[in-house]
């Protein structure tokens, strides 16, 4: 699925971070997070769209980093202590690029249902590469 490739990672770190969010149910969360979306009109400036951009690409290689050593893990506790160290990681580089978890993840939905949002990321991705 072409579509949803580039997305992937996001759509796992939006899992993985859920649970690092303030606990609150996860069906609310995303109902409350695709409410912002449609009610924002998913009007995101060119500046967040770079900025997800660049975490998108920095995300895919704490990915890719981690996923071998995660896969190898002796443990499921192993595993997960694993898995909370590369979601920490991905957390820390949406940040770094001035967006907020629950911004990066509004773009990460507006996107899913908006083609113009995601042929633009894909072009800002192009771009960067």
């Amino acid at each position: 699925m072409l579509r949803i490739l580039p997305l992937a990672v996001v759509a796992i770190s939006f899992s993985l971070l859920a649970g690092l969010l303030p606990a609150r149910d996860a069906g609310a969360a995303s109902q409350g997070l695709l409410h912002q979306v449609q009610a924002a009109g998913a009007d995101f400036s060119e500046g967040q769209l770079e900025a997800y951009v660049a975490a998108v690409v920095k995300i895919q290689e704490i990915d890719k980093s981690w996923q071998p050593r995660i896969e190898g893990a002796q443990t499921s506790g192993e595993a997960a202590e694993m898995t909370r160290e590369a979601t920490e990681e991905m957390i820390a580089e949406v940040q770094a690029q001035g967006l907020s978890v629950e911004e990066y993840n509004s773009i990460t939905q507006a996107a899913e249902s908006d083609d113009g949002l995601y042929e633009r990321i894909l072009t800002l991705l192009a771009e960067l590469r």
